[in-house]
């Protein structure tokens, strides 16, 4: 699938994710720069998506498919000054990382 399209749905599907909630409120902090937490983000990522790769998403350009396990140096890595979000490949689930360094889950409910 080409960048545009990765990103158009992503838009889309967006507006249909339940986020998860902890302590009432949907950001967690990760983390920015140096201080990000690469390892307990990565161990999240493995555990809340099933497939091996999923869709790292930041606009119309750069939208593109990577390996899970790699996601978490990926989103280090290109977080700097702009939001990134990862997604399964049928956008029902999605993790949103602001680059003021928090995160938000959620999925479609069903």
């Amino acid at each position: 699938m080409e960048a545009k399209s990765i990103y158009i749905a992503t838009i889309h599907m967006k507006s249909k994710i339940d986020w998860d909630k902890s302590s009432g409120n949907e950001w967690s902090f990760v983390g920015e720069g140096s201080d990000f937490k690469e390892l307990e983000v990565q161990e999240f990522i493995d555990s809340y998506f099933t497939e091996d790769e999923l869709y790292l998403v930041i606009d119309r350009h750069n939208s593109f498919a990577i390996p899970k396990s790699k996601s978490g140096a990926e989103v280090k890595a290109k977080l700097s000054n702009q939001d990134i979000t990862l997604c399964n490949n049928a956008f029902s689930k999605m993790v949103e990382f602001s680059y003021i360094g928090v995160a938000k889950h959620g999925a479609i409910k069903s």
